[in-house]
């Protein structure tokens, strides 16, 4: 009787060969030590801004206008002295007084001002007649430099160092031929961003 080569008792062609891939994963798994695990940290931060803050001190006012057979306008500058300067014949009298707003951002921050939303609001007088107002202007007052417009937004410089600001809203108020005699009011927005 001859010795056996093998130990392993004889199987099927194909299990053998399924046995030795098993054993050779097996024997690869081993020959590689386990990886260790990395645990790393990083700081976080945030900071909490300061908040702007607003407050309407002053209503737009175009005072009294006089209407004719012909549309004009009626163009109010933003500041606090506004002027109004009418076209189309229209006579105007009394009051002419920017809108006024006065808040407080961070100093030396840039503070944007866009307009209401189409450049353009309506008011509405009795009846429901309308006249329009668009061509929204804004002018810098006490703790502002004025740095123009860029698109929608018009931008100042604050440089009060408490970060106190004060600007001023105009536009163009539009009268139509005729136009109907009375009290025309209406409410506009405007949105503040700063960096």
């Amino acid at each position: 009787m001859g010795l056996r080569r093998n130990c392993l008792p004889r199987l099927p062609r194909r299990l053998n060969r399924t046995f030795a891939l098993a054993i050779a994963a097996a024997a690869a798994a081993l020959a590689y030590p386990a990886c260790a695990q990395e645990i790393e940290t990083a700081r976080m931060s945030a900071v909490i801004d300061t908040p702007i803050s607003i407050i309407n001190t002053n209503d737009m006012d175009f005072g009294k206008i006089a209407p004719r057979g012909n549309a004009g306008t009626v163009v109010m500058t933003p500041a606090a002295s506004a002027q109004c300067t009418t076209s189309g014949g229209l006579v105007h009298s009394g009051n002419c007084r920017a809108a006024t707003f006065d808040g407080a951002v961070r100093f030396l921050f840039v503070l944007r001002v866009q307009k209401p939303n189409g450049n353009r609001i309506d008011l509405t007088g009795p009846g429901g007649a309308r006249m329009r107002l668009d061509n929204f202007t804004f002018g810098a007052g006490p703790g502002l430099l004025d740095l123009g417009q860029n698109g929608v937004n018009h931008r100042f410089w604050i440089l009060n160092a408490n970060g106190s600001y004060t600007f001023y809203a105009g536009g163009t108020l539009r009268v139509a031929a005729n136009q109907t005699p009375g009290v025309y009011t209406g409410t506009f927005e405007i949105q503040l961003n700063y960096n």
